[in-house]
C-alpha cells in the first residue's frame, strides 16, 4: 500500500491481538464501538430476534450504563497503537446486523449514536440507507432496497442531522486525529474533549434526561463555548456553564480561549 490507502479488516470479535501495527492498519470496531453503543442506546422493548440474539449468537443486546459503554471503548483503544484506532471504522450497523435505526428505537435515540459515531476516534462508516431511517432486524431484513425513487419514505429531520454531523466531522482536525479526554460520565450522560493542537471540542452524549452538568470556564481551559451542534450551554456566575439536561440529545461546542 501507498500514500493514503488503507487496509481495513473485517473484524466482528475482539480486535485488539490482531492489530499490533504491523499488519493492518484497522478494523471494523464491532467490539469496541458497535455493541457498546447498542447497550447504552437500545430500545426500552426489542423485536424479538434483537432481543435474543446478535449477529447470530445467543447473547441479545444487555443494556448497559454510561460507565460500562466507555469502560469498554477506552479498553478497546488502550489495547491497540492510536493511530490504529483512528483508521478502525466506527459503525453502527451493516449489512451482516440489525438496523441501527431499529435498535434505538427512535429518531432521537439513534442521533445520539449518530453523534457519538462522528466524534469518536476512528473513521465513520454508513451503511446505506442509514441516513434515510431504513430498518431492519437481522442481517438479511436490513439489506432493503434503497428508497431512490419514494422520498416520501425518506427520514428528512434525520438526513438533514446526519449532514450537519458529517460536515462537521470532515471539517474538524480534532475529530479526525485528536485525543479524547472524558469530562463527565453517568448512566445517562457522557461528555468528553477531542483535541489537537489546532481545536478543542466538548461532546456531550445524553441518553434521557439529566440534572444538569456544569463545569467552570477555568476547569475547561477556555474563555467561551461556542456551540456547533445541538444547544448553546446556560451562563452562571463565577464563570460557570451548565450544560444541556434535556435527552436524548447529542451536543458539540468549540472551545474558544482568544
Amino acid at each position: 500500500l501507498e500514500g493514503d490507502e488503507l487496509l481495513v479488516a473485517e473484524h466482528g470479535y475482539d480486535h485488539r491481538g490482531d492489530l499490533d501495527g504491523t499488519g493492518w492498519h484497522g478494523a471494523m470496531n464491532y467490539a469496541g464501538f458497535l455493541r457498546p453503543v447498542w447497550g447504552w442506546l437500545r430500545a426500552d422493548e426489542l423485536p424479538a430476534e434483537l432481543a435474543r440474539s446478535f449477529w447470530g449468537a445467543p447473547v441479545g443486546i444487555p443494556r448497559a450504563s454510561g460507565a460500562a459503554t466507555v469502560a469498554a471503548m477506552r479498553a478497546f483503544r488502550a489495547g491497540i497503537p492510536w493511530q490504529s484506532a483512528l483508521n478502525s471504522w466506527t459503525l453502527l450497523d451493516s449489512h451482516d446486523t440489525a438496523r441501527f435505526r431499529t435498535v434505538a428505537g427512535s429518531r432521537d435515540r439513534m442521533l445520539v449514536g449518530v453523534g457519538l459515531q462522528m466524534t469518536s476516534p476512528g473513521v465513520p462508516m454508513l451503511f446505506a440507507g442509514d441516513e434515510l431511517g431504513l430498518e431492519g432486524e437481522w442481517g438479511e431484513d436490513s439489506r432493503r432496497p434503497m428508497p431512490w425513487g419514494s422520498r416520501e419514505r425518506w427520514d428528512a429531520e434525520l438526513l438533514d442531522a446526519y449532514r450537519r454531523l458529517i460536515v462537521l466531522r470532515r471539517s474538524s482536525d480534532a475529530l479526525a486525529r485528536g485525543g479524547i479526554r472524558y469530562a463527565h460520565v453517568g448512566d445517562d450522560a457522557v461528555a468528553y474533549l477531542r483535541e489537537s493542537p489546532s481545536e478543542r471540542l466538548l461532546c456531550l452524549a445524553l441518553r434521557a434526561d439529566v440534572n444538569p452538568i456544569r463545569f467552570s470556564l477555568d476547569e475547561l481551559g477556555c474563555r467561551e463555548l461556542e456551540p456547533l451542534v445541538g444547544a448553546a450551554c446556560g451562563s452562571e456566575p463565577q464563570g460557570v456553564v451548565s450544560l444541556p439536561s434535556e435527552g436524548p440529545s447529542f451536543h458539540v461546542w468549540r472551545l474558544i480561549n482568544g
